[in-house]
């Protein structure tokens, strides 16, 4: 039996720090099957991003028709879509009854104006970060990051009955694309069809030992 597939759509990082080879990586890992889609070009190292160029709203609209026509996709993960007439053009071809994981990308971590964090829930909220205020704008569920707040990382799942955070010590390193193999891990668990709750907690798992092994021995 095939793995499930995981339509993602990102920008294409050329060093794999982030942007859909660190999605293709992390979906890999969780037991399902990536396709992806670049919806813009970036000038990145492992160090930083410098510049990007979003790709053709058309292209990307055929190429996502034609993946949803022959493959049996289980689950979508979007990540930086470049610009507006991209996102319109993902959002008019988005199926119905497919779970979609959206990770808003904003700016990269390096300042370069492009990732979720409070910064971006801030900006999408216009006001403080909250993640029930966010579930309130219509999606089934908002995990809101911590990981810039001092002190112990604390990640704040919002559904609509409940509202859980979990936390964990912090890991000793930085690394780049920590919140696209999160967004990308999730839709993972989802296509495999597991619960929300539990496919945050696999994916929590998952990147912390992506960064523990990103520790200098």
């Amino acid at each position: 039996m095939n793995p499930p597939a995981v339509l993602v759509l990102a920008g294409l990082d050329p060093s794999g720090g982030a942007g859909l080879l660190a999605d293709a990586e992390a979906i890999r890992a969780m037991g399902a099957r990536p396709l992806c889609v670049a919806t813009a070009l970036t000038v990145q190292t492992t160090r930083a991003a410098r510049s990007f160029k979003a790709v053709d709203a058309a292209l990307i609209a055929e190429s996502v028709r034609a993946l949803l026509e022959e493959e049996e996709v289980r689950a979508i993960k979007i990540g930086m879509v470049g610009d507006a007439s991209n996102a319109r053009a993902i959002r008019a071809l988005l199926p119905q009854g497919v779970p979609v994981v959206v990770d808003p990308v904003l700016a990269a971590s390096s300042g370069t104006p492009l990732t979720p964090n409070l910064a971006e829930a801030e900006a999408l909220l216009e006001g403080p970060a909250d993640a029930r205020t966010l579930l309130a704008r219509g999606p089934a569920a908002v995990l809101l990051k911590g990981g810039h707040l001092p002190g112990p990382p604390t990640d704040v799942l919002a559904l609509p009955a409940n509202t859980e955070s979990f936390s964990a010590g912090r890991i000793p390193v930085k690394a780049r694309g920590t919140g696209c193999r999160l967004a990308s891990a999730i839709a993972a668990g989802l296509a495999r069809g597991v619960p929300v709750r539990e496919a945050v907690i696999d994916a929590r798992r998952y990147v912390r030992e992506y960064l523990q092994a990103q520790i200098p021995v």
